[in-house]
């Protein structure tokens, strides 16, 4: 399932913090015996759909449409290439165009067979290396979800990220702002129980240089006590997931990869605008897709994902 994702438009207007001087993930690696367990270079000519499943054909998300079709979900030169671009005759109609991919195991939408094993995992570091596209109101994510999603079931325990919580590792959506230092920005974000402010955590907005041009990797160091997140093996942001002073918990429970694009929107007729609770329309805060130039495409490159862990 594609499930909320929740970006927070403080800080937006700045440009964001300086990425640390020195790299400190090989050591970490190192020092605590960590080794690579599932991985996905990318290396192919089809999408690897024994460790992947390619989102719905036909499904709409915010302002966008999914498929899996060859011209906007494929392997080239090595890489994962999810593009999202304006098709004045796509098959559900005129609109943006884009997809996904998960790595999702359960016995709901993505049961185990003998062709899909997926993958899901309960603590290591995960890692992404990545250009994403420089587009208004079109951004990329590389992010982490529990089974059942988070604060979607009757099971879900409330106050606690033990029973899982969604680990947004990387997400780009500032190129709506004026200034290569406001636009190339990441941000890491934590969500348990549900997706209001007062069950989020996030780190500061950090500036990725050329994020759009050159591969840069983003990671997430998840343990029984806490989160450690990355940027080219340079740390960034500690949390044990606190929100207005309370402890939520780190995650305790197997969670699995997503690679998304989305656009913003309220849907595929609304691009860039969104009804508020009072079913008023505002505009959407990270941009309008529509001021893309649409005769071209926008591309998540990705090179690999990589999860390690002890033992």
């Amino acid at each position: 399932m594609l499930c909320a994702l929740l970006l927070f438009p403080t800080g937006c207007g700045t440009s964001g913090v300086a990425l640390p001087d020195e790299a400190t993930l090989s050591g970490v690696l190192a020092r605590e015996g960590y080794r690579i367990v599932w991985s996905d270079e990318f290396d192919g000519n089809t999408l690897d759909t024994s460790k992947w499943r390619a989102g719905y054909d036909g499904n709409v998300r915010r302002a966008g449409y999914y498929e899996t079709t060859p011209d906007t979900l494929f392997l080239q030169d090595g890489n994962l290439v999810i593009r999202t671009h304006y098709k004045e005759n796509g098959a559900y109609g005129a609109g943006w165009y884009t997809s996904w991919v998960e790595s999702a195991i359960n016995k709901g939408h993505a049961p185990k067979t003998e062709d899909y094993q997926g993958f899901n995992a309960k603590y290591g570091y995960f890692e992404v290396r990545c250009k994403v596209p420089a587009s208004i109101g079109i951004w990329s994510a590389f992010w982490l979800m529990p089974d059942e999603g988070v604060g979607m079931t009757a099971d879900d325990l409330p106050g606690t990220g033990s029973d899982g919580v969604e680990i947004d590792v990387m997400e780009s959506p500032w190129f709506y702002q004026k200034g290569k230092d406001k636009q190339e920005l990441n941000v890491h974000v934590l969500h348990a129980d549900g997706y209001q402010n007062t069950k989020s955590d996030r780190s500061a907005t950090y500036r990725v240089p050329d994020m759009a041009t050159e591969f840069h990797t983003y990671g997430v160091m998840w343990t029984e006590t806490e989160y450690v997140f990355y940027v080219d093996g340079k740390e960034t942001w500690r949390s044990v997931h606190t929100v207005d002073g309370k402890n939520l918990g780190v995650s305790q429970v197997k969670e699995y990869l997503l690679l998304t694009v989305e656009v913003a929107g309220q849907d595929p007729e609304n691009p860039g605008r969104v009804r508020n609770q009072n079913g008023e329309w505002e505009d959407f805060w990270c941009g309008n897709p529509d001021r893309n130039d649409k005769s071209k495409v926008y591309d998540f490159v990705i090179d690999y994902v990589r999860v390690y862990q002890k033992g």
